[in-house]
């Protein structure tokens, strides 16, 4: 395993234990068996780290989902999986990692759904990616929201956050989109 990754993972294992602000460049170098001067040519400090561990990060199964209410259930299974450490970054300065990485499984779910739908061959590529990222930024922090608020997380909960969408708005938006584009060419 490489030096950097070896931090990675030390790094993660710690955040598990206690947040970001009380995990020393010492304690860190220790645990991994190295000096501090090994971090500082690795690093500029613990958030660059942090980057690298978030970087390497995926959420299962994200490629293969079919429905909203599927991605919701992805992502939350990583956070319950990864609970202390994402608890750890969100109260840290790195919080808006882990709304990186939730919009990155957003808008590569997203633009899934909108490649299954028939009318997506005539929408242009940029629109889709326009309509893909609105809706990942919406439920991205959404979700991150209801991660660093809610004290009683809950799929359910979670789910609720929603309620008032559901997956044919996608649809309604590709065809308006389609509209648009035909009535300004």
């Amino acid at each position: 395993m490489k030096t950097e990754h070896k931090f990675a993972a030390i790094l993660k294992q710690m955040m598990q234990e206690k947040p970001l602000d009380e995990i020393s460049v010492m304690s860190l170098c220790r645990r991994c068996k190295v000096n501090r001067q090994t971090f500082y040519y690795h690093f500029h400090d613990m958030y660059d780290l942090l980057t690298l561990v978030y970087l390497d990060e995926k959420i299962d199964d994200i490629d293969k989902v079919k429905t909203f209410k599927e991605m919701i259930s992805c992502i939350y299974l990583y956070y319950k999986h990864n609970e202390k450490f994402i608890d750890a970054t969100i109260s840290s300065v790195g919080k808006d990692l882990v709304l990186d990485l939730f919009y990155g499984a957003c808008y590569q779910a997203i633009m899934n759904f909108l490649g299954a739908y028939d009318i997506s061959k005539v929408v242009g590529s940029q629109n889709k990616k326009n309509i893909a990222r609105f809706y990942a930024s919406a439920y991205s922090n959404s979700i991150l929201y209801y991660f660093a608020n809610y004290k009683n997380k809950s799929l359910e909960g979670l789910f609720s956050t929603f309620a008032f969408l559901d997956q044919l708005d996608l649809r309604v938006n590709m065809q308006n989109q389609l509209k648009y584009e035909r009535n300004n060419k």
